[in-house]
C-alpha cells in the first residue's frame, strides 16, 4: 500500500478514531435544572437584612445581556442584582449568576473580568474563606477583592461554584471541567458575590469584608434546602 490510497487508509482511520472518542466524550449526565427562579428562591429580607431599592449599581457579571442563550460575554442562565441593607444602614450589593451546563468556552467570569471590562482597575486579589454551609469544619474558598473606578471604591467577597468544586483559580476551574467532561458529566456553576461601595482605608476594608462574610453565612442559613444547594453543595 503507498501513496494515495494509504493516505486515504490513514485518513479513514483517524476519523473513525475521532467519531469514536466524540461518542465515548459524549456527556451523559447534567445537572438538574433549579426548582424555581432565583427572583423566588433567593428571599426578600433574612435574618437583619432586607431588600433596597437601589437602582441599578450592582456590577453586572455579564458584558451583555442579548439573547436568550448563554454565550461568552453572557454565559448565564440567570443573574439576580439586589441591594440589602441592615437595621445599622450598612448596604450590600449582592450578585448571583447561574449557568446550567459549565463548558471550556461558555463558563462563569471570575469578577476580576467582569470589574475589568466594565471600567474598574483590580486593585488587590486575596483567597478567602466563607463558613457559610453551619459545619465549623467546612468553609467554602473563594476571594475577597479590592476594585476602584473613578469615584468609586468596591469591597467585593465571592465564591465561584462548579458542581462541588470551588476555586479562584481560571486554570482549576477549566482542568475540573475537563476531568468532569472525561466522565460525562456537565456541571451547573454559579457566581456569588457580595460588595459594598467602602473608602478604601485598611479598617474600612476590614470590616466590609467581615460584614459581608455575615451577610452571606446568614442568606445561605435562611434558605431552604433547594436553594441552598443552588449557592452550596
Amino acid at each position: 500500500m503507498n501513496g494515495e490510497p494509504q493516505r486515504r487508509y490513514v485518513l479513514a482511520l483517524v476519523l473513525c478514531g475521532a467519531a469514536a472518542l466524540g461518542s465515548w466524550m459524549r456527556p451523559t449526565h447534567y445537572a438538574d435544572p433549579p426548582a424555581a427562579s432565583l427572583e423566588t428562591l433567593i428571599p426578600r429580607s433574612f435574618s437583619d437584612w432586607h431588600e433596597i431599592d437601589q437602582g441599578p449599581t450592582a456590577v453586572d457579571p455579564s458584558r451583555e445581556r442579548e439573547g436568550a442563550d448563554p454565550t461568552i460575554n453572557n454565559p448565564y442562565d440567570e443573574v439576580l442584582l439586589r441591594s440589602y441593607a441592615n437595621a445599622e444602614g450598612a448596604i450590600v450589593q449582592l450578585a448571583l449568576a447561574y449557568g446550567r451546563r459549565q463548558r471550556q468556552e461558555v463558563k462563569i467570569h471570575r469578577p476580576e473580568l467582569c470589574y475589568t471590562a466594565q471600567g474598574f482597575q483590580i486593585r488587590r486579589v486575596g483567597r478567602a474563606q466563607f463558613p457559610v454551609t453551619g459545619a465549623p469544619d467546612r468553609h467554602i474558598d473563594g476571594a475577597h477583592m479590592l476594585a476602584e473606578a473613578p469615584g468609586r471604591v468596591e469591597a467585593v467577597s465571592y465564591w465561584i461554584r462548579v458542581g462541588k468544586f470551588y476555586s479562584d483559580s481560571a486554570w482549576a476551574i477549566r482542568y475540573h471541567i475537563f476531568e468532569e467532561g472525561l466522565k460525562g458529566r456537565v456541571d451547573d456553576g454559579i457566581l456569588v458575590r457580595a460588595s459594598q461601595i467602602v473608602s478604601g482605608s485598611q479598617s474600612d476594608l476590614a470590616a466590609s469584608y467581615a460584614l459581608q462574610n455575615a451577610f452571606l453565612t446568614a442568606l445561605v442559613a435562611s434558605l431552604p434546602e433547594s436553594a441552598r444547594r443552588l449557592l452550596v453543595v
